[in-house]
């Protein structure tokens, strides 16, 4: 149901829309100004961005970030990627499925330039995996789930590159080794310039901005502070200058007359961690886990141009992370192009709902259930229906992934014997257990999560460790592994 919506009348737009996608990284929902959920953090520029756009009070991601971008970028929900328990580590054959297409890939077909800038996450166990192989023509930033914000260095090793695909040079590779030193948002802010400055106009533009505010480690450069005397005069601060790198990004948009036909989406990948830097607000729980505040996220949509988006507001609709997937191919001229170019059908089996009727002035809620997620390592689930939102099993679970572990995929991956009930609606900040009150309902749903059971895929977390990589690599930077046999001096620019 959609509340405070202001309606204008839609006009279909002949001209296709830039596209700038922005992921905060752990941004919870006390982190931002406009959920009045702590009165310690100010965040003016993305609160007018939301005011002036259609905020959206019930967007879910996944509890972690790896889990998060695998489904913006195929669509699926992580259990059906292998991607139900953890983030993807360092040193393991870890990777996106390839044979996954991937939302780049399609929107490339209707035209558009495709660019990431900042954080990848979705694995780097061969080239086939990487960003510039993966649909987008150029990426900036880094391979891991985090990176120092001047050193980018994480686990003794640095990581900060970019690569392009073109038709003059194919595929290449550039260790960003001069970059060290360099507060990672101010070459976000370059990168992000030099793609605007050189980009024609004319052509639709799809940029995917995933920053890196505002994980650990916990760190902006002094100009960016305005107290000092808590943890969260650190957390102000980063969100300070994240802000600065989106007001001028907009400011690149404008200046190029790109603006005014642009769709911004904005969310956090997953809720804030438990630290004294963060804060989920009034929500329960912290990211990796299934209580609201490791998975409701903040997240809102933005355009200028009434034809892109007309209606305005809030929403309390369903939006679940892997929705974006065919809410921007349908924004970006759908799968015809795909079709014809390819010959190919586009995948059936997707999670993805297409939330295009938000921006709209008839817009109707498109989603009334989310397959949150199962995990079979701590056997747990969390599932919404209408206002219900079903969790079973321990959620204070703290077991890892082992390798050579048996984990079931079928009713055995989780435990039935502890369930709880809510009405999420009612009750956000999951307070009160109603399961006893309701057990059909606790019937409807338990059916409902035991039929996505089978949909599950074996665990990724538990592929082997790729011998001879790191630590033992012969170069101190973060390739993937069939490149582990190169010689040190052939590293820097690469054409492969």
């Amino acid at each position: 149901m959609l509340i405070l919506l202001f309606l204008m009348p839609l006009v279909v737009s002949a001209k296709k829309p830039h596209i700038l996608y922005v992921v905060m990284d752990d941004q919870g929902y006390g982190d931002i100004g406009y959920t009045q959920q702590s009165n310690d953090i100010k965040t003016p520029f993305l609160d007018s961005l939301a005011a002036e756009g259609m905020i959206l009070n019930r967007h879910y991601s996944a509890w972690l970030c790896t889990p998060t971008r695998a489904s913006i970028m195929s669509g699926k929900y992580p259990i059906d990627l292998g991607i139900q328990h953890d983030v993807f580590s360092t040193n393991t054959d870890e990777c996106l499925n390839e044979k996954e297409l991937l939302l780049p890939e399609v929107v490339r077909h209707n035209g558009y330039a495709t660019h990431l800038v900042g954080k990848w996450h979705l694995g780097y166990a061969r080239w086939s995996c990487m960003p510039c192989k993966r649909g987008f023509d150029s990426a900036y930033g880094y391979v891991n789930g985090k990176t120092g914000y001047t050193d980018h260095i994480v686990g003794n090793y640095y990581d900060f590159y970019d690569c392009q695909t073109t038709k003059k040079d194919g595929f290449t590779w550039n260790i960003l080794t001069q970059d060290a030193g360099i507060y990672s948002l101010y070459l976000y802010n370059r990168r992000v310039k030099q793609i605007i400055e050189n980009h024609d106009p004319e052509q639709p533009l799809f940029l995917y901005l995933a920053m890196q505010s505002v994980h650990s480690s916990y760190y902006a450069p002094e100009k960016y502070y305005t107290c000092h005397d808590t943890k969260r005069c650190t957390m102000q601060a980063m969100l300070n200058a994240a802000e600065d790198l989106l007001q001028d990004t907009m400011g690149y948009f404008q200046k190029a007359g790109m603006w005014n036909n642009t769709l911004m989406v904005y969310h956090a990948d997953n809720g804030a961690p438990h630290s004294d830097y963060t804060s989920n607000g009034f929500l329960n729980g912290y990211k990796s886990s299934l209580w609201e505040g490791g998975v409701r996220t903040v997240g809102f949509l933005y355009s200028v141009n009434e034809t892109i988006q007309s209606a305005k507001g809030q929403t309390d609709c369903y939006v679940h992370v892997s929705d974006w997937y065919r809410t921007i191919i349908t924004a970006s001229g759908g799968w015809d192009a795909y079709v014809k170019t390819t010959g190919l059908s586009p995948p059936t089996e997707l999670d993805s709902i297409d939330q295009t009727g938000l921006l709209s002035d008839n817009s109707t809620c498109a989603r009334d259930q989310i397959m949150l997620h199962i995990d079979p390592v701590k056997r747990v689930a969390g599932y919404f229906k209408g206002k219900y939102k079903l969790l079973i099993g321990d959620q204070d679970s703290t077991a890892s992934c082992e390798s050579s572990a048996y984990y079931p995929l079928d009713e055995g991956s989780i435990d039935f014997d502890i369930i709880q009930l809510f009405d999420i609606y009612a009750d956000p900040y999951e307070e009160s257990d109603i399961s006893d009150d309701y057990p059909d309902i606790v019937k409807e749903l338990k059916e409902d999560v035991i039929e996505y059971l089978s949909h599950q895929v074996p665990l990724q977390c538990q592929l082997p460790t790729v011998d001879g990589s790191y630590p033992n690599s012969k170069v101190p930077y973060y390739l993937p592994f069939d490149f582990r046999n190169f010689a040190p001096e052939t590293v820097g620019r690469m054409f492969l």
